[in-house]
């Protein structure tokens, strides 16, 4: 008894025990008992999260807090600036000034050596200052005001261009994935036929060409599937940065892409008055160019005077030794108060032509809003004309599809009673398949269609 228990505590049996706990460890986490959990996201969760966690719109919300400080900055310019300062300075040789000596007695054109002052001096001064009239401080407090607006307005379009990514391509990964699962549905099917054609050769029914036909479409159709598979990794890598999770967090999509577009409503296409003034492309363009009438604004306010007024308070104490802290001893005080007026008179023509640069770029904004309004509501047009062409695609689609099921059906069957070769078999099957898949793009390019619409529309 004593040997086991001496056994146990050996050093070799104490490594024994960690390496299998280690080991054990090592499976659970193997198993998965520590993994990642998989996130769940519907397409309205999906929006939501990224309306949180989007790099691009964290960024452009520091922006917004960014300008919003910015204005306070410029504002507090214009406020009174209080500044103190304290100086001590030790003379180690008091200046020496020449005084004629006959001042005090001396040969004229002879000069007397005089020291003033003391070793030792300790200043104190407290300055104020506050700007009277400044006509760019003006200009730049209502600049800084536009521009705060501006920085709103961009996280505005950037939330209504996370939105639209995200719903395209929450949309694609949906549609990738019922595209592979009905390629996935067909192979098992094809299988299933290959697999009664090889009893049919066996047994002396149909030619091995037929067999070898077959194998080659499930060939293709595996081949199909893995690149598929591979692409829709990508669709959902994609996905999650968008919403700003990490690429290696696992996630799964809950909504269907037959019960998004059943729920899509197309309201959207009864909206005839269109105001492209209430877009936010158009807000952030005004917003622009109330930018450049501000650099205008400035550069005239250079040729008008500004005018500050100063206080200006001074202790000394002059010593010979350093007893700076002793009550009972002299300060020497100095006040100042000022006005100083500063007037441009003549710059060479520099202001003029400053002034005629910033008109110019007034010019180009204004012109660059005009081109803004007519380019939204050419926008409008063309998604609205994407939008019905997607619904007749579809339409035509669906019952494309209906035909091409029935056309593999009867192929089916008249293969199996043998009056239809694998090579028919095999182009009703991938006919089948290009208008399945073609009845899947078709539902994914209408529900993009009315998402760029709503976005044309702004509406998002």
């Amino acid at each position: 008894m004593s040997n086991n228990k001496r056994n146990l505590n050996h050093p070799h049996a104490a490594n024994l025990k960690r390496a299998i706990l280690l080991a054990g460890f090592f499976m659970l986490l193997s198993s998965g008992v520590f993994s990642q959990e998989t996130l769940e996201f519907s397409l309205e969760e999906a929006i939501e999260y990224a309306l949180e966690h989007n790099y691009e719109l964290s960024n452009a919300k520091a922006d917004a807090k960014i300008a919003d400080r910015n204005v306070w900055e410029i504002t507090a310019t214009g406020l009174p600036q209080v500044n103190g300062t304290v100086g001590y300075q030790y003379y180690t040789d008091i200046p020496t000034n020449l005084i004629p000596a006959e001042f005090f007695g001396g040969q004229e054109g002879e000069f007397a050596e005089v020291q003033f002052g003391t070793e030792q001096n300790l200043s104190a001064t407290l300055s104020v200052s506050q700007l009277v009239f400044d006509g760019s401080y003006i200009v730049g407090l209502q600049a800084a005001r536009v521009f705060r607006q501006l920085s709103e307005q961009t996280y505005q379009k950037t939330e209504m261009e996370i939105k639209s990514r995200v719903t395209e391509t929450y949309y694609l990964s949906l549609a990738t994935e019922q595209n592979l699962h009905i390629l996935k549905e067909n192979l098992e099917n094809l299988e299933k036929t290959l697999h009664e054609t090889r009893k049919m050769y066996e047994e002396g029914f149909t030619d091995a060409i037929n067999v070898d036909q077959l194998e080659l479409t499930v060939s293709n159709l595996v081949n199909s599937i893995s690149g598929m598979e591979r692409q829709n990794s990508l669709i959902k890598d994609m996905l999650k940065f968008q919403v700003g999770l990490d690429v290696n967090q696992d996630i799964k999509l809950t909504d269907e892409l037959q019960e998004l577009f059943e729920n899509v409503s197309l309201e959207v296409l009864s909206i005839q008055n269109f105001d492209p003034r209430s877009h936010i492309d158009y807000r952030i363009m005004d917003s622009q160019e109330q930018m450049q009438l501000m650099s205008l604004r400035r550069e005239w306010s250079f040729y008008l005077p500004n005018i500050t007024a100063t206080y200006t308070r001074q202790e000394n104490a002059f010593r010979n030794e350093f007893n700076f802290f002793e009550s009972g001893q002299p300060w020497f005080p100095t006040s100042i108060i000022g006005l100083n007026i500063n007037i441009p008179l003549f710059s060479s023509g520099e202001r003029r032509s400053r002034v005629q640069q910033a008109r110019l770029e007034l010019e180009k904004a204004e012109t660059n809003t005009r081109q803004t309004e007519q380019a939204l509501m050419l926008q409008k047009r063309e998604a609205t004309a994407e939008i019905q062409t997607a619904m007749e695609q579809y339409y035509n689609e669906k019952e494309n599809l209906e035909l091409a099921e029935k056309i593999l059906s009867r192929t089916q069957i008249m293969f199996r009673e043998g009056m239809a070769t694998s090579l028919e078999l095999t182009q009703a099957s991938d006919q089948f398949l290009n208008t399945q898949s073609n009845y899947i793009n078709a539902m994914f390019d209408l529900l993009n269609a009315k998402n760029k619409l709503e976005k044309a529309l702004g509406r998002l």
